[in-house]
């Protein structure tokens, strides 16, 4: 089964989803993130729930050790 490339939407949710996961483990954040947290925020494409969806999924990989995906594979 293939799936499709993720699109740049997803890939600047997922950024994002990392720069909450740091400021939640409370790890300071330097210019550059609060930069791009700035860019994101102001993105329509970054949208509430795609950042949501990113945000488990990095969790969900990290608790996991790997990708859901690569059950069906």
């Amino acid at each position: 089964m293939q799936f499709p490339k993720p699109g740049p939407s997803w890939r600047k949710a997922r950024i994002a989803a990392r720069l909450l996961l740091k400021k939640a483990a409370n790890q300071p954040w330097n210019a550059r993130d609060r930069a791009l947290a700035e860019r994101f925020y102001h993105d329509p494409a970054v949208t509430n729930r795609l950042l949501d969806q990113a945000y488990h999924s990095i969790s969900a990989r990290r608790r996991n050790g790997r990708s859901l995906l690569h059950e069906f594979n």
